[in-house]
């Protein structure tokens, strides 16, 4: 079996790694690829597959809709611990759902994520629907079951009769692929993982149903930015000193329109991938002003932002995991604003977003568009 993912060490992200063929492991008459550290252990009186830094792939299945039942102890109260499913190898895109134990009842102790074209995207969208409160106690047995068919899914921890989270959009539309179950942990923890045990994963029959419905979510600003012109990629350092951006640095590159999510977020791996050291786009959109004028434009990025309206350089911000201090996760905000000064005509407003690791995005917000138009 070949897989492109590895576990990451960071934040429970995934990044791509080599093909390789992967050793096998037998649990429960299954067989499963070891892609890291994963092997059979005994825990809390279990037969159980321990893993740590690591993914157990079950790369016989290619499922679509499906349910996926699995108990899981942690080490310790620390780690990333989930499961992924419909894997689309090519296209670097999978689902994601895994618990934080160290954020035990907190609002971010379990997080839906998807993969989209290597990308990680846990800083774009975490929301009431896809990051939810739990109790998640170390040491002892927790039971997951997820219940995924069409683009939602209802996912259950501790309780099997109500669904802690409805994801009403499953955000890769992939369709199907294998699963693997997975643990993790921050760089500086060096021995945390998770045991598992009693592992079912099935198609979905006429007898599973989603039952959940959606939390309520804060309704987008006035005049958010509903698409934006991406370029193609090159590195940061190229525009780390950049503070004058010319029309002719622009004409070089390849343009793709990009929608912005249900939620406002441009997410920019939809474009493009983080490989080669080029993790840095450009994303442009042109104001036609009927006369001279000034306009709040309320922003967030992910992680890094250069910001020029007709070629000056008015903002630098940096938003990425832990560049404020150690408990600043990076996710996705309307927290800056810039006031645009607009000439009659046309205007340029391009936005440089470099990317390290959680989520490659940008979102914009004009409430006041009133003799404006936005392409």
């Amino acid at each position: 079996m070949r897989i492109l993912f590895a576990a990451a060490l960071v934040a429970a992200s995934l990044s791509p790694a080599p093909a390789q063929d992967l050793p096998t492991l037998t649990h429960d008459g299954q067989d499963w690829s070891v892609q890291g550290t994963a092997e059979n252990r005994n825990f809390l009186g279990r037969d159980a597959i321990y893993v740590s830094r690591g993914v157990a792939w079950r790369g016989d299945l290619d499922l679509g809709d499906l349910v996926i039942e699995y108990d899981y102890a942690s080490t310790h109260a620390s780690g990333f611990i989930g499961v992924n499913f419909r894997l689309d190898e090519a296209a670097a895109s999978m689902e994601q759902f895994y618990t934080r134990p160290h954020q035990s009842g907190q609002d971010d102790a379990t997080q839906y994520m998807v993969m989209i074209n290597g990308g990680a995207t846990w800083q774009l969208h975490a929301g009431p629907n896809e990051a939810t409160a739990v109790d998640l106690p170390a040491r002892e047995w927790v039971r997951v079951r997820i219940v995924a068919i069409g683009d939602r899914a209802d996912i259950y921890v501790g309780d099997m009769e109500t669904p802690l989270m409805h994801v009403p959009d499953l955000r890769f539309d992939g369709g199907h692929g294998p699963v693997g179950l997975y643990a993790s942990d921050r760089p500086w923890i060096t021995d945390s993982g998770a045991y598992f045990s009693n592992i079912t994963i099935r198609p979905a029959n006429e007898d599973d149903q989603i039952i959940g419905s959606p939390r309520e979510v804060d309704p987008l600003p006035a005049g958010h930015i509903s698409s934006f012109h991406v370029s193609s990629t090159f590195p940061e350092a190229d525009v780390e000193t950049a503070h004058w951006l010319g029309s002719e640095a622009l004409d070089r590159f390849d343009w793709t329109v990009l929608p912005t999510e249900d939620d406002g977020v441009a997410n920019i791996s939809r474009t493009t991938r983080l490989m080669d050291g080029n993790n840095t786009v450009f994303v442009r959109m042109q104001i036609q002003a009927d006369e001279a004028t000034s306009r709040v434009m309320r922003f967030g990025y992910s992680d890094r932002v250069r910001l020029y309206v007709n070629g000056d350089q008015l903002f630098y911000g940096n938003s990425g995991w832990r560049a404020r201090d150690h408990r600043f996760l990076g996710t996705i905000s309307y927290e800056d604003a810039l006031i645009l000064h607009l000439d009659e005509g046309e205007n340029e407003i391009v936005a440089a977003v470099s990317e390290s690791f959680g989520g490659w995005g940008f979102q914009a917000a004009i409430a006041d568009q009133t003799g404006l138009s936005i392409d």
